[in-house]
């Protein structure tokens, strides 16, 4: 019994899916069912019902991932006695909220790459609640999230406060202020379901009886920006972390009374770490260094007073 079908049967479990625990262990969908095959040999016991869908556990299965999560454990606690002082070499598998991927793959991610040559970085982009679950459960050696400012991290979990952004609807140069009803009617531009600035959409639209009107749907944060900046609709965005993105200038936040919001950025990680811990002591730095560079060095000159105010005194 080897430690990485433990750590698979793990992500498997937590994913209910064979496909989704390779994306997010960087293997193959055969070679995720090999391990748990072996494990299941090893055991003797079947761990997952193939029946159904989503994947669930046999009775077997939910002792069996009691014990493998004891055991994977107890495995970083046997590292890290040894962690010493050396330098930090081997895989690091970090995730990052869709998004920040522009505020963790631009400087901070040159920063690891220059201070710790012997370290090679995967990275892996997903929302927020499944990253937490993949750090969790170790498929993940920490993950730079998104929580709305009143939420806070799981306990289990070292975290670290990155810093508080408050969220705009942005819209073009071009584009007048107006109330929500009749943004609603011209569009959205906003990342799938999932994404914490369109539930706050959603909530903020509830008591005039509306649902939001979304005309384009997608990931790439970068996209959608282009998208606002061509008039196509209205989006919504903590305008210093789109700060990176190209074009980012060509937006202008709206203040409305009508929508309040705010996000804090955590670094979290695995509850032990080993000998990548001083990674994670550079990778705050610097996530907080950028966040203090894009809400000071961004502010467009036709920002509302109030909004470049707020950016300022939350890089603080």
């Amino acid at each position: 019994m080897k430690l990485n079908e433990i750590r698979t049967f793990i992500a498997v479990a937590d994913a209910q899916s064979v496909q989704e625990a390779g994306n997010r262990l960087g293997l193959t969908q055969s070679a995720v069912s090999r391990l748990i095959q072996r494990l299941e040999a090893e055991l003797g016991v079947v761990l997952f019902d193939r029946q159904t869908k989503p994947l669930a556990l046999t009775r077997d299965g939910e002792l069996a991932l009691a014990h493998a999560r004891r055991i994977l454990a107890a495995a970083s606690d046997f590292a890290d006695a040894f962690a010493g002082s050396a330098e930090p070499r081997g895989l690091l598998r970090l995730g990052t909220a869709h998004v920040l991927t522009a505020l963790t793959t631009g400087r901070p991610l040159d920063e690891l790459r220059a201070g710790f040559p012997g370290l090679t970085l995967r990275l892996h982009s997903d929302w927020s609640n499944p990253l937490i679950e993949q750090v969790r459960s170790g498929a993940l050696d920490g993950a730079v999230i998104l929580l709305c400012e009143e939420q806070a991290p799981p306990d289990d979990l070292p975290a670290r406060r990155i810093g508080t952004e408050p969220v705009n609807i942005i819209a073009s140069p071009d584009d007048a202020s107006a109330d929500l009803a009749a943004m609603n009617q011209r569009g959205w531009v906003l990342q799938p379901n999932g994404c914490r600035y369109r539930e706050a959409l959603h909530q903020a639209l509830a008591p005039l009886g509306l649902q939001p009107n979304v005309t384009v749907e997608a990931y790439d944060q970068g996209l959608l920006v282009s998208l606002v900046a061509r008039g196509v609709g209205f989006g919504l965005a903590p305008m210093g972390l789109i700060a990176p993105i190209p074009g980012a200038a060509a937006v202008r936040p709206l203040d409305l009374p009508d929508f309040r919001m705010a996000v804090t950025i955590w670094l979290i990680q695995s509850r032990t770490t080993g000998r990548i811990g001083p990674v994670f002591d550079r990778l705050e730095d610097a996530l907080r260094r950028e966040m203090a560079t894009g809400s000071r060095l961004h502010c467009h000159p036709n920002w509302p007073k109030e909004q470049a105010s707020l950016l300022h005194s939350a890089a603080e």
